[in-house]
């Protein structure tokens, strides 16, 4: 194996290179976002003074991502709608009193969601590129993509207001999801970046600025 340091074929990947890919929400928007954690519970047993370990159930950690508070469209009205799409209402009468969110109004109105890391347009070595150079990757292309599974939101923070600052407001939401898949089918990895597309799993339509859509389930 060559020294990665003399060996011009290797492209790391990077942490500024990915999109984030949630419908309703314009991609440009969100600033930052962590990967998905996985953790394995343990079993021990005792046995005299030793200790024996065994695998256990497999569990998924929050993902959360942070975007900016836009005007127009308005992040924060989205969010707020998105929520009451999942069965959310504020408890004004007897009728929105007894509705309650379901998971398959709250992972419908979310959408798919997708986390996919680019390369750069360097070198890839693998001869499987675009351009005249077969051994070239575009930078749009796709090396790693996660994709959650049942992604519902979980927690929504908006920042502190601060005549002190002159920065942008910001959201930072947090998910729940019940798996994560990595680089499985159908899985863009190796293909082209394709963001904003529609999905037919989402349904949301927005209503006017301070009504409830339609329910989502």
């Amino acid at each position: 194996m060559a020294n990665f340091w003399n060996e011009s074929l290797t492209e790391p990947k990077r942490k500024f290179r990915w999109v984030l890919s949630v419908q309703g929400i314009d991609f440009w928007t969100i600033k930052s976002v962590n990967r998905p954690t996985i953790s394995v519970s343990a079993g021990e047993h005792k046995f005299i003074n030793h200790s024996f370990f065994f695998p256990g159930r497999v569990t998924y950690g929050d993902v959360e991502f942070t975007i900016v508070d836009t005007c127009n469209p308005d992040a924060a009205e989205s969010l707020r709608q998105m929520l009451s799409s999942a069965g959310y209402r504020l408890p004004t009468s007897a009728d929105t009193a007894t509705q309650t969110m379901t998971k398959q109004g709250a992972v419908r109105s979310l959408g798919v969601v997708q986390i996919n890391m680019i390369s750069g347009g360097g070198v890839a070595g693998s001869g499987a590129g675009t351009g005249d150079d077969p051994a070239r990757n575009n930078e749009e292309d796709v090396v790693e993509s996660w994709e959650l599974h049942n992604a519902w939101v979980q927690e929504l923070k908006f920042s502190d207001l601060d005549y002190e600052t002159d920065e942008l407001s910001e959201i930072t939401v947090k998910l729940k999801y019940d798996f994560a898949k990595l680089n499985q089918n159908p899985s863009p990895v190796g293909g082209k970046l394709k963001v904003g597309a529609p999905s037919t799993s989402h349904m949301f339509t927005p209503a006017a600025i301070g009504e409830d859509p339609e329910r989502m389930d």
